[in-house]
């Protein structure tokens, strides 16, 4: 049997190159891309956040393998804020390339997939797409939504023989943490404080998180399963964190929540200092 034909979104670094290179190892015909970087015959120049980008690349992978069997989507970055601190043009750019750039690569893959009657959807998506913390709304949005979405499709596809996953992972080492999670362009009071604790908070425990090469291991294992599942939760966190949102109350969950990120229960700030245009951004 050939080799299975993949590709991988924002493979230049981190995440994405450690599944490219383990993958690559284990036999597949691995294809990556980037938006940045010179295209090369295995690594494609491409923008997910533009449909005939996506189309392009999918289209000439097609034409030179005469297939694609594994579409994992990978593309991302991680926004912190609070609601006022995040612009609505940085929450656009969020859902653009969390969110819509997924669909956009699925819409493009889809009809092959179909063609074929078989394929494979791995999704990075993020314990945020299960439960929201603080300071990280966008990121949240565009998981929530990418959650959502995939999992209609997942039974849409199942029927034909076609699988969608969702990898879920809490902390993971990257080794392009500063690359990976971003704040946003404008600090407002009383969040700017908090959120950079949040964020200090997020690097120095994803050193310790999830390998990248332990995603990259179960993406490897979803490829040698029969029926892949829909999620996959991957590290302690991913795993404890939406158990103890269904067992606590409500109450009880945000203590810990806030807790355990180092977090006030109860700030006394100066209203006079909130700049009430930011409502119009």
């Amino acid at each position: 049997m050939k080799s299975k034909i993949v590709l991988v979104t924002g493979s230049s670094r981190g995440i994405g190159e450690a599944i490219f290179r383990h993958l690559k190892s284990k036999g597949y015909k691995v294809f990556g891309s980037s938006r940045s970087p010179e295209p090369t015959p295995n690594h494609f120049q491409l923008d997910v956040t533009n449909p005939m980008s996506c189309q392009n690349v999918i289209n000439t992978i097609v034409e030179r393998e005469g297939r694609l069997d594994v579409l994992i989507n990978n593309a991302g970055f991680h926004l912190t804020g609070a609601c006022l601190e995040n612009s609505l043009e940085e929450l656009q750019s969020q859902m653009n390339l969390n969110f819509y750039g997924a669909v956009h690569m699925i819409r493009a893959s889809l009809p092959i997939f179909l063609q074929q009657k078989s394929g494979n959807i791995i999704n990075m998506s993020s314990l945020g797409g299960l439960l929201s913390l603080p300071f990280t709304s966008a990121y949240n949005a565009s998981k929530f939504a990418l959650e959502g979405y995939t999992e209609a499709l997942r039974l849409e596809l199942l029927p034909l023989g076609i699988y969608v996953s969702n990898l879920e992972p809490g902390y993971v080492n990257s080794g392009t943490i500063e690359q990976s999670i971003g704040a946003p362009q404008t600090a407002v009071k009383p969040f700017s404080k908090y959120r950079e604790i949040l964020h200090k908070k997020m690097e120095s425990e994803s050193l310790t998180g999830s390998s990248k090469e332990s995603i990259a291991k179960t993406i490897e294992g979803i490829l040698n399963e029969k029926k892949p599942s829909f999620r996959y939760k991957i590290g302690g966190m991913s795993k404890f964190l939406p158990v103890l949102q269904r067992i606590l109350p409500d109450r009880s969950f945000e203590k810990n929540v806030l807790s355990s990120f180092g977090l006030p229960l109860k700030i006394d700030f100066d209203p006079s200092e909130i700049n009430l245009n930011l409502t119009s951004k």
